[in-house]
C-alpha cells in the first residue's frame, strides 16, 4: 500500500504542555472498544480512577460508544492541571486509545492509497504550516500490506488523484492572486464535473482516460461586488460546540451588522499583515482535507465550494480579529484562527456536512453565484 502525507507530515511533533490550547479539552473524546476493555482491566488506584473517568455514551442521544468524562471547562478527566495526560504518564503511549494516537492526524482511504494529513485545530500543525514558504506537496511512502477492498474504480481514483494535483497547481499558480486561483479552481471543478457526470451516465469510468486538463476551456472574467451574506449564514447556523466560537461568532456578528464591514475587509486584505501565501497554504490544506471525498459520492463540485466557502469564513474571521486588533493581525492570530474554525467544522462531522449542503443550496447552486463573494 501507499501512504501518501503533505511532505511537512513527519515534521509535526506534540509540544504538550507548552500548548495554548489542548487537544484533551473543549469536546468529547471517544474511546475505541479494544481500549476500553484495556482500560476495564488495568487494577490499583490509577485502574478505579480510569473506570470512574469513562461511561458509555446513549445510542439514541449520543451515538452510543464509549467515552472519557469531562470535567470543568470540558477538561478530559485524564488531563491534568500541568495540561499533561495522566494516563500517558502512567501506563505510557502505548495505552492511548485510538483517538488520542492519532490526533491530529486525519486518513482517507482509496484504491490503495492512505492519505493522511494533519489537522489545523492544533496549533503546531498551524505554526508548521503557515510559517512554510515553499509550495506544498503529497510525498508517497510505500508500506507492506494492502488496503485497497477492491470497491474503489481504478480508473475514478486515478482520474481523481490527477484532478487533486491539478488542483493544488491551480492553486499554487503565484502569478495570479489569491480571487483568482480560486475563481479559476471552481471553474475548473465545475468542468471536471461534468465530465463525471458524463462518465456516469455512460456507467464506464474509463473514459475519464481521454480527457485532458486543456479541455477545460475555464477562463476568468469580472466579478460581481462581493457578498457575505451566505458566509454569514455559516456563523448562523453551524451548532456551537464551544465558547471560542461562540466568542467569535458574536465578534463577526457585530462588525457584519455594520454597514462598512466591506471597507474593514478592503482594509485588511490592502494591509501588510495580509498574507497570499498564508491562503495559498489553506486552500491547498483544505484540497488534501475534503476534495478526495469525491471518490464515494462522486460530487466534487460541491466539495470544491466547501473549500473556498471554508477559506472565506476564515478570511472573514481573519478580518474581524484584525479589526478588533486595532488593524493589526500577526502570525500567531492567523494560527489562532485557522485553529478555532477547524476545531469547530473538521471535528463536527454535522457541522461538515452542513457546510457540504450549503454549499449545495440553491443560492449557490452555480459556481457563479459563489464566486461573486470572492
Amino acid at each position: 500500500m501507499i501512504l501518501r502525507v503533505p511532505e511537512y507530515y513527519e515534521k509535526f511533533s506534540c509540544i504538550a504542555s507548552r500548548c495554548k490550547d489542548s487537544c484533551c479539552a473543549g469536546w468529547e473524546i471517544d474511546i475505541d472498544e479494544d481500549s476500553y476493555a484495556y482500560y476495564n482491566s488495568v487494577e490499583g488506584k490509577f485502574g478505579k480512577r480510569l473506570k470512574e473517568s469513562m461511561y458509555e455514551a446513549d445510542p439514541d442521544d449520543d451515538g452510543g460508544g464509549y467515552r472519557f468524562k469531562l470535567k470543568g471547562k470540558k477538561r478530559c478527566a485524564m488531563l491534568n492541571d500541568h495540561n499533561l495526560c495522566d494516563l500517558y504518564t502512567a501506563l505510557g503511549e502505548e495505552a492511548l486509545c485510538e483517538v488520542c494516537t492519532e490526533y491530529p492526524r486525519f486518513s482517507l482511504i482509496y484504491g490503495d492509497v492512505e492519505q493522511k494529513a494533519l489537522s489545523l485545530s492544533c496549533e503546531e500543525v498551524g505554526r508548521i504550516l503557515f510559517e512554510r514558504t515553499e509550495p506544498e506537496k503529497l510525498v508517497d511512502i510505500e508500506l507492506p500490506g494492502n488496503c485497497d477492498d477492491g470497491e474503489d474504480d481504478p480508473a475514478y481514483v486515478a482520474f481523481m488523484e490527477w484532478v487533486q494535483q491539478e488542483s493544488v497547481n491551480i492553486l499554487q499558480n503565484r502569478t495570479h492572486n489569491i480571487p483568482e486561483r480560486m475563481r479559476e479552481f471552481l471553474a475548473w471543478c465545475d468542468r471536471v464535473q461534468t465530465v463525471i457526470n458524463y462518465a456516469q451516465a455512460k456507467e464506464d469510468m474509463s473514459v475519464l482516460a481521454d480527457w485532458r486538463y486543456e479541455d477545460a476551456g475555464h477562463e476568468l472574467r469580472e466579478w460581481e461586488q462581493k457578498n457575505i451574506e451566505g458566509r454569514f449564514a455559516v456563523f448562523a447556523d453551524m451548532e456551537e460546540l464551544d465558547e471560542e466560537w461562540v466568542h467569535t461568532k458574536e465578534e463577526f456578528e457585530k462588525l457584519y451588522h455594520k454597514d462598512t464591514y466591506e471597507a474593514f475587509l478592503t482594509e485588511y486584505m490592502r494591509s501588510s499583515d495580509y498574507s497570499e501565501l498564508g491562503y495559498e497554504h489553506l486552500l491547498v490544506y483544505f484540497v488534501y482535507r475534503y476534495l478526495m471525498n469525491s471518490i464515494y459520492d462522486y460530487d466534487i463540485l460541491s466539495y470544491a465550494k466547501m473549500i473556498v466557502m471554508a477559506t472565506l469564513v476564515v478570511r472573514d474571521m481573519d478580518a474581524a480579529r484584525f479589526y478588533r486588533n486595532g488593524g493589526k493581525f500577526t502570525m500567531s492570530d492567523r494560527i489562532d484562527v485557522a485553529r478555532i474554525f477547524s476545531k469547530e467544522v473538521e471535528h463536527s462531522e454535522g457541522n461538515a456536512q452542513d457546510l457540504k449542503e450549503m454549499c449545495m443550496m440553491e443560492e449557490i447552486a452555480k459556481v457563479d453565484a459563489l464566486c461573486r463573494q470572492i
